[in-house]
């Protein structure tokens, strides 16, 4: 259904109701677009006749004309193969109609043939917004991009970080690191309120006041955070130092281990029990804090050495917004990933949909063909209809046939040329009910007047009441070529042999013509003082003798 959805209907044009049913397409009632006609006579745009067969075909029923008679049992049935191009009203609609472009304001008016590419070069066609979908005017769809589109992506005046404009709001209240701190003690962000950070410190901080420990390990923090820290910063200075001498070991022992979180590490150790009573150690404990303690010393005199800041929290502290900066690169590569894999699948859908366009595009070529083929079958059909209008027009049925020529001049040529050697008369009767017979001339002549002669022959072609009518043909037949001075004309006349089969009752279409191959020299009839052409045109007259014949 989605496949049929796309294909293009009839044209979408101002004053649609006020144009002639005949014009309008049955199932989108719009202009025809590629009109085709089915066997019952109504018209559908192309891509109309699929669209209603694919829906059918879905509810697997089948694809029957709209303007039938619904209570009509043979209703025609509309379909691909059931369905014809009209060429007859496609060239009315082309060549009569002149229709306004759909695009408002455009106002530019055309015929109907030349819609289609002023379609694609309006400025004021509506193009769809890669960002928000929105239809936008094609001349207004960069201004959109960049100014109007509530998708387009616009710098945080307080970051930079550029954001989409319908999420700007909530970028700056939430994620947007101009108006968020880091917690002092676990490094999280957090709003730039005394009510926020309060919420995080009471609430969601790891080593917080919801906790009831100090991060520093001390055993008690009755008297509240703010004044256990102002009371016991001696203290807490040298826990401090102890954690760090601690992981100054942990990262010269083991190379590859990370130095944990300050904070977190001396609240770690405080859960755990690292803090132990004095009169629990044992003497090689005490061996081990000595060690503790020269390394301690080596490493604060390495540290003054390097010129390092003498603040060691606060270094600390920088190394953990470094850890925290890592774990966001850490997040942004997953989100690459993720990226990544969904553009690797929709390059995939885009090759599977490729494919089936491929498929979809020999398909339609196929049918392409196929239609050529038919519509040169139909236009074989309109040519031998009109040439059997013709004949009724021109068929006499009283023995007598008076036949114009015209375009002599050219016809001569292509007759020298070998194009088209003969030409036929339309055929005439000698009754309602009687012989069926026509003329042949030769131009350049045939037989023994070859190039020099008018060759003129008469033909016995099979007709409808041959039953009725004796045989061998044996009736007189005279020729004349009519001389339009009015001073000579050139006759002959003959009897027929009975014998030939020329004379015999047909058994194909025509039989063999019969007549006289030195009917007229073509230097006579080439003289321009006689009047057997004029206007580029000559008349050739047959009479049959058609007496004892049934009318």
């Amino acid at each position: 259904m989605a496949e049929s959805s796309q294909l293009q209907m009839g044209y979408k044009i101002g004053g649609i109701d006020k144009l002639e049913p005949r014009y309008k397409c049955a199932h989108c009632h719009l202009l025809l677009r590629e009109p085709m006609q089915g066997d019952c006579g109504h018209r559908y745009c192309r891509n109309c006749v699929q669209l209603k067969f694919n829906e059918a075909k879905q509810k697997g029923e089948p694809s029957l004309c709209l303007e039938c008679d619904s209570s009509d049992s043979d209703r025609a049935e509309i379909s691909p193969d059931r369905t014809y191009p009209d060429m007859a009203i496609k060239r009315e609609i082309n060549k009569s109609l002149k229709v306004q472009c759909p695009n408002c304001p455009c106002d530019k008016v055309m015929q109907v043939r030349e819609l289609d590419d002023h379609l694609q070069e309006c400025k004021f066609r509506p193009e769809p917004c890669e960002l928000c979908g929105e239809l936008v005017a094609m001349q207004s769809l960069a201004e959109h991009k960049e100014q109007k589109c509530h998708r387009r992506l616009v710098p945080c005046d307080v970051c930079k970080e550029r954001v989409a404009f319908e999420s700007l709001d909530e970028h700056k209240s939430s994620t947007c690191i101009g108006s968020t701190v880091e917690c002092e003690f676990c490094l999280a962000r957090v709003k730039d309120n005394e009510e926020a950070k309060s919420s995080h410190w009471l609430e969601e901080c790891p080593v917080g006041w919801h906790t009831g420990q100090c991060p520093f390990g001390c055993p008690e923090m009755s008297e509240g955070w703010e004044k256990h820290r102002v009371q016991h910063q001696a203290t807490h200075i040298d826990r401090l130092l102890a954690l760090s001498k601690r992981q100054q070991q942990q990262q010269a022992d083991p190379p590859e281990q990370s130095l944990v979180p300050v904070f977190r590490g001396a609240a770690a150790a405080a859960a755990a029990g690292t803090s132990v009573p004095a009169s629990e150690l044992t003497g090689s404990d005490f061996e081990e804090l000595s060690r503790l303690k020269e390394k301690a010393a080596a490493l604060e005199s390495r540290m003054k050495s390097m010129a390092l800041p003498t603040d060691l929290a606060k270094m600390l502290k920088d190394l953990q917004g470094s850890i925290v900066q890592g774990d966001k690169v850490k997040e942004l590569l997953q989100v690459i990933k993720e990226q990544f894999d969904n553009c690797y699948d929709k390059i995939r859908q885009y090759e599977l949909r490729m494919q089936k366009d491929l498929e979809k595009k020999l398909d339609i070529e196929r049918k392409h063909q196929e239609l050529v083929k038919l519509l040169a079958y139909k236009e074989m059909k309109i040519l031998d209809l009109e040439r059997r209008v013709e004949v009724l027009e021109h068929a006499g049925y009283d023995g007598v046939l008076v036949w114009k020529i015209t375009d002599v001049r050219r016809r001569k040529e292509e007759a020298r040329e070998g194009k088209v050697c003969s030409i036929y008369s339309p055929p005439f009767y000698t009754g309602k009910a009687g012989y069926k017979m026509c003329g042949r001339l030769y131009l350049n002549g045939d037989g023994a007047g070859k190039n020099t002669h008018i060759s003129l022959f008469f033909v016995i072609m099979r007709g409808a009441f041959d039953a009725l009518l004796p045989w061998p043909f044996a009736k007189k037949v005279s020729m004349m070529l009519l001389d339009q001075n009015f001073d000579e004309h050139v006759i002959d006349a003959f009897k027929p042999d009975t014998s030939s089969s020329s004379f015999k009752r047909p058994s194909t279409d025509m039989n063999i013509a019969s007549g006289c191959p030195l009917f007229m020299p073509l230097a006579d009839f080439e003289n321009g003082s006689r009047g057997y052409v004029k206007d580029d045109a000559m008349f050739i007259k047959f009479i049959v003798d058609k007496s004892d014949l049934p009318t």
